[in-house]
């Protein structure tokens, strides 16, 4: 199959398997500020490793308004063609906002990771295509028994164009990401879950200044897909539980620093910050 018949295959599954609740909550309190800083250490061919630390402010879901850690972040990926790489993350989060870092509500303390990316054009547009497969550890490595070691799975589609303008160019691109717990085995009596458990669907504008700096601010709507026991009333009707789509907004700015000798390479292919 085509890639681009690949990319749009994906991306209506995952939109028709998140249009199925029956009801969508937003969490109030305005949408999260995520600022984040990124240094990104340019390596042979596309090859990088990185860096970053972000922070989460301006609204919290379970307690009053403040900033938090958000997360901190290393990784690194290796291209074995211009269209293929792959590589590994660990990604770090306090154990107090409960996962408030790429995906707001995304459990895991410490979260290990491995990922495969495909790049591919349509025209002027590049799509991408990232498959990563994370375990997030919480109560055995902290002793925390609200967090649970769970292994996930997240795809993201992609789609972008990049415009020169002088000596700037501008990135706009749509992106959106879905997290699945892998479930082998559940109990008769254990709730089903829903298919996808986080959503996030991500717009921004990529600003690349020069070869080492970079700014791309972007708004996202960041979805926790739950599904709890249903609640009625006197008359029957159903009043909470059920399936619920819990929509928090999110606004970021992401600084990126590139260093190296291969961060000016006019060859060199850059991922945009949300890597």
């Amino acid at each position: 199959m085509h890639p681009k018949s690949c990319f749009l295959l994906a991306a209506g599954l995952l939109v028709s398997t998140g249009a199925a609740a029956q009801q969508r909550q937003t969490f109030p309190g305005g949408a999260a500020l995520m600022p984040e800083a990124q240094l990104e250490i340019a390596l042979s061919g596309n090859d990088y490793l990185l860096t970053s630390f972000n922070l989460v402010g301006a609204t919290r879901r379970y307690s009053t308004p403040g900033v938090e850690f958000g997360q901190f972040r290393v990784g690194y990926e290796h291209f074995w063609t211009t269209q293929w790489s792959g590589g590994a993350t660990v990604r770090y989060v306090p154990q107090g906002n409960q996962g408030n870092g790429e995906l707001l509500g995304l459990p895991g303390i410490v979260t290990p990771g491995l990922l495969v990316r495909h790049l591919s054009k349509a025209g002027p547009v590049s799509l991408g295509q990232r498959l990563g497969l994370e375990y997030a550890l919480g109560n055995s490595l902290l002793g925390e028994s609200q967090f649970y070691n769970r292994a996930l799975v997240r795809l993201r589609l992609d789609a972008e164009h990049v415009f020169a303008l002088n000596r700037i160019s501008l990135r706009p691109r749509l992106a959106y990401e879905a997290a699945a717990y892998l479930r082998l085995q559940r109990d008769d009596e254990e709730l089903k879950e829903r298919f996808i458990d986080f959503g996030n669907l991500r717009g921004e504008v990529g600003v690349r200044l020069s070869p080492s700096f970079d700014l791309t601010p972007w708004v996202a709507f960041q979805t926790a897909y739950r599904n709890s026991l249903p609640f009625f009333d006197a008359l029957g009707n159903q009043v909470s539980g059920g399936k619920v789509n819990y929509v928090t907004p999110a606004v970021g700015l992401d600084l990126r620093f590139t260093v190296g000798a291969a961060a000016a390479a006019p060859e060199r292919q850059s991922l945009p910050t949300q890597h």
